[in-house]
């Protein structure tokens, strides 16, 4: 009896130096040693008399239960998020529409405010030849379309251009923007001159376009007004039936104006038949009228001052 109490006072000790203990160091806690010893951080403050909402401080010794003690703090799988493959986009090529005659066509981008016209001289190719690449039924062009200008690099030559007798507004060319096509009516082959034809005064009241005008008054919601010098071109014309035309920059291809003569007050009105074009002569201009136009404004010079409308 003796024996076995002395050797039960013997193994204390050596159960006591059997225990593990652990320092906290800084950033540790229960979770950290749970994972560092294979214990759930509840079972191992549990274990210590520690509250777990407590949590640890730095320098604390804790003991460690052994593994047989404790359960083992569970592992979470990892969740991989998939991530979706993008839909690859398709960009289909819109086909070019197929010449009606040779192998190599050439194109032209329409700008704003450019008119067959325009674009005819350009090129030296006649608006009929234009029309009949394009399949146009009209002198309506849409801005940034492309247009048939010639073949094989180089444009046929020149012809004459027919005159057209009707407004026609339907435009059969694709249609790549939203702006309303340009319609260009009664196109005569106008020559840059400076002075006035001598083929005796026309007069037609304001011309064969007046009513037109008016129209576009109504129209629109605000007019604009310009005053400057105005030059003259040689055009057949309006000597007998009162068609006035002329060349601005800023109204558009098809539009009408209003020109006023301030040395006498008379006014006459023209249809917007293109850009001025960039020349010496025509610096310091704002506008270029037909010389029958001119003729009825009483114009005798070359350039004279005017007030613009439209």
């Amino acid at each position: 009896m003796k024996r076995l109490i002395a050797f039960f006072l013997f193994s204390i000790p050596m159960m006591v130096s059997a225990q593990k203990t652990h320092t906290v160091a800084a950033k540790e806690s229960f979770y950290s040693l749970g994972r560092l010893y294979n214990v759930h951080p509840k079972d191992l403050a549990t274990y210590n008399n520690i509250p777990f909402e407590k949590g640890l401080s730095i320098g604390q010794v804790i003991k460690i239960p052994a593994a047989s003690n404790a359960a083992p703090m569970p592992v979470l799988p990892a969740t991989a998020t998939e991530t979706p493959k993008a839909t690859p986009i398709v960009i289909k090529e819109v086909p070019k529409a197929k010449p009606s005659t040779g192998s190599a066509p050439v194109y032209h981008t329409v700008a704003a405010k450019e008119g067959l016209y325009g674009i005819s001289k350009k090129y030296n190719v006649a608006i009929a030849e234009i029309k009949k690449w394009n399949n146009l039924s009209s002198d309506g062009l849409t801005i940034g379309s492309n247009l048939i200008v010639g073949y094989n690099g180089a444009a046929p030559a020149f012809t004459e251009q027919p005159k057209v007798t009707r407004p026609v507004t339907e435009v059969k060319n694709p249609v790549t923007k939203t702006e309303a096509p340009v319609v260009i009516q009664e196109q005569p082959k106008p020559v840059i001159r400076e002075s006035v034809a001598e083929k005796g005064p026309a007069n037609f009241n304001g011309g064969y376009f007046k009513a037109f005008y008016n129209q576009q008054v109504k129209e629109k919601s605000a007019g604009m007004q310009d005053k400057g010098s105005a030059g003259i071109f040689k055009s057949t014309s309006g000597w007998d039936d009162g068609k006035y035309y002329c060349l601005h920059n800023s109204a558009a291809a098809g539009s009408f104006v209003k020109i006023t003569n301030t040395a006498n007050n008379k006014s006459v009105y023209a249809k917007v038949l293109d850009l001025i074009p960039d020349l010496k002569q025509n610096t310091g201009i704002i506008i270029r009228i037909s010389n029958a136009a001119a003729s009825e404004l009483g114009v005798s010079g070359s350039n004279f001052d005017c007030i613009l409308n439209y």
